[in-house]
């Protein structure tokens, strides 16, 4: 087996990476009910877009602390022409290149246009809250529909960005951007439902629907998570050992307990119980320990999948 160097990325990353995800989950329902929900529901949309700004806001900083000083942070947007790969395309900007064939360098344009779409439109949702006489409308749904599409994006973007790799089994598990995906709009969602159900019964309605949305978001996620095995389960022995590292290994108790009873069964037997099928009763409480279930279970699925590919 060749020696492949490891990435060992720090915790600070690993809370990055799952707060990105989360920011794009928020924005994306933020999104949709801007477009398809009631006036009752523009709370969830103010809801997802604050939080999804909120939860952009440390990432630079975390890449800073992360990479040793700003510069290099800078370099992951902008790439000296001495460091680019001759023979390969790249738009030049003065002394420096935009490589659209980098997964890193495309993924940090994306995570810095979609920072600045969430920022425009919390803005204006902000300024028509302040009531402002300008009809603010259009440049929230032009720059939230470009949010949108790029919150999909940066929710994916680590999973892909892992598959692309040399390591074995981040490279053989291709559906690692549909799972982080699912885990976005999963934990992006429970946030919501969270800061929701914190709030009186005036926005019941509301989320009742996003409470739906987190649950066939987390179903998604449980089918995501057995594509993925399916996919390392093809690869060659490498691959197919280190996943064992996840069901019978060293994270075998983070994973059983944690990925699959905490983030996945444990929140979809609640939402049933409490009445999926049926209509919900409106337990709050039931909600609250739902969404912080979502929400700690996503992070170790996320942690487990980052460490089991660093070995």
């Amino acid at each position: 087996m060749p020696n492949l160097q490891s990435p060992h990325w720090p915790l600070l990353i690993d809370i990055y990476f799952f707060l990105v995800g989360l920011a794009g989950g928020a924005f994306m329902a933020a999104g949709v009910a801007d477009i398809f929900g009631s006036r009752k529901d523009r709370v969830v949309t103010k809801v997802g877009t604050y939080l999804a700004l909120l939860a952009m806001l440390p990432g630079p900083l975390f890449l800073i602390i992360d990479l040793g000083m700003p510069s290099r942070f800078l370099h992951m947007l902008m790439v000296p022409k001495a460091a680019t790969t001759i023979g390969m395309s790249a738009i030049n900007i003065g002394p420096f290149h935009i490589k659209p064939y980098s997964p890193m360098n495309m993924g940090a344009w994306a995570l810095l246009g979609f920072g600045v779409c969430a920022f425009i439109v919390a803005l204006t949702l902000y300024l028509e809250d302040k009531g402002g006489t300008i009809n603010l409308a259009p440049v929230r749904g032009a720059f939230g529909a470009i949010g949108v599409a790029l919150a999909f994006f940066v929710a994916a973007y680590p999973g892909q960005l892992l598959s692309a790799t040399a390591q074995p089994f981040w490279r053989n598990a291709r559906p690692l951007g549909a799972l982080f995906l699912a885990i976005g709009a999963s934990t992006g969602m429970a946030t919501i439902a969270l800061i929701l159900s914190l709030r009186g019964p005036e926005v019941s309605g509301s989320l009742a629907k996003v409470r739906r949305a987190y649950t066939i978001a987390v179903v998604l996620q449980a089918l995501a998570l057995i594509a993925v095995f399916m996919a390392v389960a093809r690869g060659p022995f490498w691959s197919a050992s280190r996943a064992g590292l996840l069901t019978s290994g060293s994270y075998s108790l983070a994973f059983w307990v944690g990925a699959v009873g905490i983030g996945l069964l444990a929140p979809l037997i609640l939402e049933v119980r409490d009445g999926f099928f049926q209509g919900y009763r409106q337990g709050r409480g039931m909600v609250a320990v739902a969404s912080l279930l979502i929400l700690v279970g996503g992070f170790l699925t996320k942690y487990v999948m980052f460490a089991v590919g660093q070995g």
